[in-house]
């Protein structure tokens, strides 16, 4: 039966509405990135407006001991870690035979991936190949164009990419030839550069992946929905003190390094680390045994910073709420990271690195503050200025609206081609 507030548009009459899969690299039960947090969002938010949607996460088989599923619309494909070709994005036939089963036995007509990784390219061709099965990407970082992690930072030197070549990539990576890289690229688009569309959380993305090939016109930038919506629970500032809080991934790559060179700027000067508080959240696990060496000397070093730990996504509006900003000092392009929602969703403007998809997100002198690429000192300028409280009432006046998982929802219906007719009820599941 088909919902009583979708109807399809632009198909046959008789077929009814899709039934739609979320395809993810992971599930949230696993792992906590971006992009399978955006993925689970967008499922439930589909849910939540009538459209019949199942969630579908690739799970490592010596894992599957920790996946936990909500519903019995959950699903989970297992693969083999060591069986994975991570340069040409291959695993084996039975991750798609897995994919194609489920598909089959749920009837669903549209599959929308968030990722390939782990799945294998060739998982998406088979689903592509599946009959009146349309398939669209959702593109959340740069895996498909640099082998680098999908960074875009070179290898060596560590500074941004501004551009995939052959010759470029093969400097990265000597041990590989330029017709591999070639050949790398030839393999992505062939198995999605036909899918029947593309989408991307910010217009910087959206652009890189039109000019490496994807077709323009069949690109939508959708706005990354947070999944809890709740309303800001600021309280006055009781003190001189400002407090900045980073929330992520502790690597390299998120400039938790530019954080620990501002603090020794601010250590330096008595009266700003009396009034300055740099509050870190996040999982230290992983690191080099030299970063975790640093971090650590820091932390007794500066009494004004502190490691709150890992955190849980349902606490994060709790703990954004308790920071007066929220620090993104990425030393990638980013896209439209989760982090800057969620902290405009708890009235937190962002002070971040000014290029990619953060300089999109976040107006500078707007909803928040720009500094240069892993400059310590260009940090504490903008923290300067981000300890006023005239700047402060500025900032929060400039907060856009953060959208939810449901009205996101809507919007990849109007990408889909699925018209969710109004007046609509949004009740949770």
């Amino acid at each position: 039966m088909i919902p009583a507030n979708v109807n399809l548009v632009g198909m046959e009459a008789g077929r009814g509405a899709p039934k739609v899969a979320v395809i993810s690299h992971s599930h949230p039960s696993l792992s906590k990135g971006g992009a399978e947090i955006s993925a689970y969002a967008l499922f439930r938010g589909l849910r939540q407006i009538g459209v019949d949607a199942i969630y579908i996460g690739a799970c490592a088989s010596s894992t599957r001991h920790r996946l936990a599923f909500a519903d019995e619309n959950e699903f989970a494909v297992f693969h083999d870690a060591e069986r994975y070709d991570h340069f040409y994005h291959l695993a084996p036939r039975s991750v798609s035979d897995q994919l194609v089963e489920i598909l089959t036995r749920e009837g669903v007509t549209l599959a929308n991936f968030h990722h390939f990784y782990h799945l294998g390219l060739g998982t998406l061709r088979a689903v592509k190949a599946m009959p009146g099965m349309r398939t669209y990407l959702t593109i959340h970082e740069f895996l498909a164009i640099c082998q680098n992690h999908g960074q875009m930072i070179t290898r060596q030197a560590r500074i941004l990419c501004e551009g995939a070549s052959n010759e470029a990539c093969a400097t990265c990576f000597p041990e590989h030839l330029r017709s591999q890289f070639a050949m790398r690229r030839d393999t992505m688009l062939d198995s999605f550069g036909d899918f029947d569309g593309f989408v991307s959380p910010s217009r910087f993305l959206a652009d890189r992946f039109t000019d490496w090939g994807l077709d323009a016109a069949r690109m939508s930038v959708i706005e990354n929905g947070l999944l809890a919506m709740a309303e800001p629970i600021r309280k006055p500032k009781r003190d001189k003190s400002w407090t900045f809080g980073f929330f992520g991934q502790i690597n390299p790559f998120k400039g938790v390094d530019v954080l620990l060179d501002v603090a020794d700027l601010i250590g330096a000067d008595k009266a700003l680390a009396s009034s300055m508080r740099l509050r870190i959240h996040g999982n230290l696990i992983g690191q080099t045994a030299e970063f975790t060496e640093r971090f650590e000397k820091s932390l007794k070093t500066h009494p004004f910073l502190s490691y709150a730990g890992a955190y849980d996504n349902r606490s994060v509006h709790r703990l954004m709420s308790e920071c007066d900003y929220v620090v993104i000092p990425s030393k990638w392009w980013e896209n439209s990271p989760v982090v800057i929602q969620e902290a405009f969703g708890a009235s937190a403007p962002v002070i971040c690195t000014g290029i990619g998809g953060m300089a999109e997100k976040v107006p500078d002198g707007v909803a928040g503050l720009h500094f240069r690429l892993g400059d310590a000192a260009d940090l504490l300028r903008a923290l300067r200025l981000a300890a006023d409280p005239n700047n402060a009432a500025v900032l929060r006046a400039g907060l856009p609206p953060v959208i939810s998982a449901a009205e996101m929802a809507r919007r990849y219906c109007g990408a889909f081609g699925i018209e969710v007719a109004p007046p609509l009820l949004e009740a949770a599941e």
